[in-house]
């Protein structure tokens, strides 16, 4: 999530305003379900069961790059934002 998404001045999450629901659903991606890892290919398969993005519902490939401290997982290109293409990237890092 992005760190900087607006509150919703109602306090109420059903009862945000057009322009704070648009901010949350654009500053946010979210999805569950099992995963599989393949070391020597150096990627994930999650089997998504649901997400905030229907789309993505069913099997995703992410790449992963593994350290002592850091695990990377980046995502093939993307459509995003009606403006090309993105690659998505996140990373946990030990601390």
């Amino acid at each position: 999530m992005r760190s900087n998404r607006p509150k919703f001045v109602s306090g109420d999450q059903l009862k945000g305003t057009v322009e704070e629901i648009d901010a949350c659903f654009k500053g946010c991606i979210s999805y569950f379900g099992r995963y599989e890892y393949d070391a020597n290919g150096g990627f994930v398969i999650h089997h998504i069961e649901s997400s905030l993005f229907p789309n993505w519902e069913g099997t995703q490939k992410r790449f992963v790059e593994i350290s002592d401290k850091r695990i990377s997982v980046t995502t093939p290109p993307l459509t995003w934002g009606g403006k090309g293409v993105a690659i998505g990237a996140m990373a946990w890092e030990r601390v």
